[in-house]
Parts: structure tokens; C-alpha cells; sequence
């Protein structure tokens, strides 16, 4: 409403001032600076400009994304950047040649986070999968999740899940 009223008041104030400098004759004892007008109608169009920028921003679903996420969906929306031979090799080297990929579980948190913008861990599910998994299979079922969550590439999933993939009654029953 404020703004309005000052929107209002510039507007005639405006009108009066340039009526009051075109009424006059050649030699018019009032002559307005076109700073006076043009100064304020330039910072009223920038605020506007930034507010409609700001809106449109905040209106965007993929705003609320964190940025490694948006370029992942963009980025892998025409193709899977990730190499499943390179990914393969650099988990051997970090869990050893025992170390596999639940297939299954990579895609569930794979396909949720691309689907969601934001998605929430759902902890309780994950920690009780977790606690009922074998002592050999715990450490893998996490890798599964982060994988799937982190990269977001349910493709790579069924790649790795080919290559490295284990055997899915070390998980027991799960309802993924």
C-alpha cells in the first residue's frame, strides 16, 4: 500500500512539474533538470527489475537444489557422465576386490534423488537395513546408498550392479 502511495505521489508530482515546464514560453522562468525526473524513474525500474529477478528465482523448483545436484540433473539428463569401468576401479581401490554394489539399493536412492529436489534421508530405514545386514554386508549396503543418493544415476547402478554387483541375500529381507 506504501508503495503505491509513493508511486502515486511521484506520479503526479511528475505530471505537475513537466506540465508546469511545457506551459511556459520560450524563456520559462522554471526549468526542471532532467536529473530530477530520469534519477528516479531509473532506480524505481532497477528495484523492479531485481525484485521480478528475485521472484523468479524463488518460484523455481531447482532453486532449492544444491548446486552439485542441479549440474548432475542437467548434466545427465542427455547422457551418464560417469565412467562405470573408472567408478568400479576406484572402489576396489577404496574397499578392496571383495568389495560389490547392491544394485538394487543404488537405484532406489538413485531414482529418489533424482526425482526429489531436496530429498530427506530417511534415516530410520536406512540404519535398520543397516543394523539388520550381515557384518560382512553393512559397509557395502552404505556404499549402495551414498552411491545412489550422491551420483543420482540409476544407470550407473545397474552398470556397477553387472559388473560388481552382490549377492542380494547377504542384505536379508529388505523392503527396498
Amino acid at each position: 500500500m506504501e508503495l503505491m502511495k509513493i508511486v502515486y505521489i511521484w506520479t503526479v508530482l511528475s505530471f505537475v512539474l513537466l506540465q508546469s515546464a511545457m506551459v511556459g514560453t520560450e524563456q520559462s522562468a522554471f526549468e526542471l533538470p532532467v536529473q530530477l525526473v530520469g534519477f528516479p524513474f531509473i532506480i524505481l525500474a532497477v528495484r523492479i527489475t531485481n525484485f521480478i529477478k528475485k521472484l523468479s528465482y524463488a518460484l523455481n523448483p531447482a532453486t532449492y537444489r544444491s548446486r552439485n545436484r542441479r549440474e548432475l540433473t542437467f548434466a545427465s539428463e542427455t547422457s551418464d557422465p560417469f565412467d562405470a569401468q573408472e567408478v568400479e576401479k576406484y572402489i576396489t581401490a577404496e574397499f578392496g576386490a571383495r568389495a560389490c554394489v547392491f544394485e538394487r539399493v543404488c537405484a532406489h536412492y538413485a531414482t529418489r534423488a533424482r526425482t526429489q529436489p531436496r530429498p530427506q534421508m530417511d534415516w530410520p530405514d536406512v540404519f535398520s537395513q543397516y543394523k539388520r545386514s550381515p557384518d560382512q554386508a553393512k559397509e557395502l549396503y552404505l556404499l549402495s546408498v551414498f552411491l545412489g543418493d550422491i551420483v543420482g544415476s540409476p544407470q550407473l547402478c545397474h552398470q556397477l550392479g553387472k559388473r560388481r554387483g552382490c549377492d542380494e541375500n547377504l542384505l536379508g529381507n529388505t523392503k527396498l
